[in-house]
């Protein structure tokens, strides 16, 4: 697992890359704990980048998910145009 990223961060991406991993297999998949992974899972799931489809089975919000990665970016491009202008954001 890379160490700059959350548990949560790499469970989301190596979840978005094979979503037929539950819970248990992300655990294997990445050797960490299995209440690890599954309240990383629960919290995804609260936060909306996961829909839950019954125990223990998860579906990704594509939807939710391109949005806030647009907000993200939005907001980046904010912070660099008032670094070009020599404004602290």
């Amino acid at each position: 697992m890379q160490t700059n990223r959350s548990v949560k961060e790499t469970i989301l991406i190596e979840f978005l890359k094979n979503p037929a991993l539950g819970p248990r297999e992300m655990s294997a998949h990445l050797n960490e704990k299995y209440n690890t992974v599954k309240a990383a899972y629960a919290k995804l799931a609260e936060e909306g980048y996961l829909e839950r489809r019954g125990r223990g089975n998860y579906q990704p919000n594509i939807p939710f998910t391109l949005i806030t990665l647009m907000d993200k970016v939005s907001d980046l491009e904010k912070r660099v145009a008032a670094l070009e202008r020599g404004v602290q954001p």
